[in-house]
């Protein structure tokens, strides 16, 4: 069925920095994780795509890995598991068992639903990147875990609150533009042409007349893209690499998603999570001491009447405030401007 391992530290026990979990583990019970997902990874191939796709998100995370001199983690001290999976099998039902054993627990007791907000806090500690068709498994715990909640009782908007708690990057593949349900943040080089994407002409043309030749495309509260002007190479470790901005853009948002996840299972209180939180950094990275439209990061509309200029003392990027009461929670901006004009 299905293999998980987690990475570890080296040692005589673990020679290759990799430990393969019991039958009776859960990880994402213990505490937040990082579920990384090859293009390849069925049983077919080595576990070295696996495996690789996992120390690169590390490496994204800021953590410190063998090759690199930086000043990342170290992973003992790091409170988060990093997780790669080996499928078995190739049918319809591998996604489902998946979601019975692992995620299930999060969301139920004794075969019943829990209380909404704290199936929304438990499913903070999923956090998955996948890389090329690593998406389509990714996708199908998605699909399985929407489809498992209906039959506990959870309700269509209950659904969509927990679901949105379990945090996506999707590396160089096809995006569901305004379907997923999950909060998903995209990076995609729009010359790669290996992944049958869904680029459209018009962004395609903004990116290629953006500054740094990087854009940002906001499709939902829950789902962001990041494009750029690359080579076309379809490789992973690139995007830790080149652009101007993206390796930084890249790292920012899974710091960030991994820093709330360890903020909820640590603390007492629920924090949501969502796609426009979790990159709020990218925008004043574009907008830094530059004079652009209000609304030109976020919906890639021009607005030559609306410039303003961008500073640290006039930009409120994201503002609101967090409302909940049981089984509803909601990210309110009626009070609160995201953008302050001088």
């Amino acid at each position: 069925m299905y293999k998980l391992y987690e990475k570890v530290p080296k040692s005589k026990e673990y020679m290759h920095g990799s430990r393969l979990m019991e039958d009776n583990e859960n990880p994402f019970l213990e505490g937040p994780c990082l579920l990384c997902i090859s293009g390849q990874y069925d049983n077919s191939i080595a576990p070295k795509s696996n495996f690789g796709v996992t120390k690169t998100g590390m490496r994204m995370a800021r953590l410190r890995v063998r090759g690199e001199k930086n000043a990342g983690f170290s992973l003992k001290d790091f409170p988060v598991k990093f997780l790669s999976i080996q499928v078995d099998e190739r049918n319809d039902k591998r996604g489902e068992k998946f979601v019975e054993k692992y995620l299930v627990p999060l969301i139920s007791k004794n075969g019943q639903r829990i209380d909404c907000i704290q199936a929304m806090k438990n499913m903070r500690n999923v956090n998955i990147m996948s890389y090329c068709d690593g998406k389509v498994l990714a996708q199908e715990f998605e699909n399985n875990l929407i489809s498992r909640m209906k039959q506990l009782g959870y309700t269509e908007e209950e659904c969509k609150e927990i679901q949105s708690q379990m945090c996506m990057f999707q590396i160089a593949t096809k995006r569901l533009t305004g379907a997923q349900k999950s909060t998903c943040i995209s990076f995609k080089d729009i010359n790669d042409t290996e992944v049958n994407d869904n680029v459209t002409s018009e962004e395609r043309k903004e990116v290629l007349e953006s500054p740094l030749e990087e854009r940002v495309f906001s499709h939902s509260e829950n789902e962001i893209s990041y494009l750029f002007n690359g080579d076309g190479d379809h490789s992973l470790k690139k995007y830790t690499r080149v652009g101007k901005a993206l390796p930084v853009c890249l790292s920012s948002a899974i710091s960030k998603a991994l820093e709330n996840s360890i903020a909820n299972f640590s603390g007492q209180h629920f924090i949501p999570v969502s796609a426009r939180t979790t990159c709020s950094w990218f925008w004043w990275n574009y907008a830094k001491s530059k004079r652009w439209d209000k609304s030109y990061w976020i919906n890639g509309r021009i607005r030559p009447k609306n410039r303003i200029w961008w500073s640290k003392k006039n930009i409120r990027i994201w503002g609101g405030t967090f409302r909940s009461n049981r089984s509803n929670l909601w990210r309110s901006n009626k009070n609160s401007r995201w953008f302050k004009e001088s």
